[in-house]
């Protein structure tokens, strides 16, 4: 039982110069949309929606694009009948 307890406190080794650099490199993506988007007048989120569109736009068909589409909208309607 002790012999549990013991192992249980004992953390893994973890490499914090590698850890500490991968939050550097996502927080400085993050500044970057997010300035990105200030200079577009749009907030984070929006301006990732338009970047979101427009890739799909580049690289998907006008059948594979309806087929999203209708899925978002019946996602959205039972969303919204499930709120009311």
């Amino acid at each position: 039982m002790v012999f549990m307890e013991v192992s249980a406190c004992t953390s893994m080794k973890t490499n914090v110069y590698k850890e500490k650099r991968a939050w550097l490199l996502s927080h400085e993506a993050f500044l970057t949309l997010q300035e990105l988007a200030h200079q577009q007048g749009l907030q984070t989120a929006a301006f990732l929606e338009v970047i979101s569109r427009e890739l799909a736009r580049q690289r998907l068909s006008e059948e594979q694009r309806a087929k999203i589409k209708a899925e978002a909208e019946r996602i959205a309607a039972e969303r919204k009948d499930t709120a009311q």
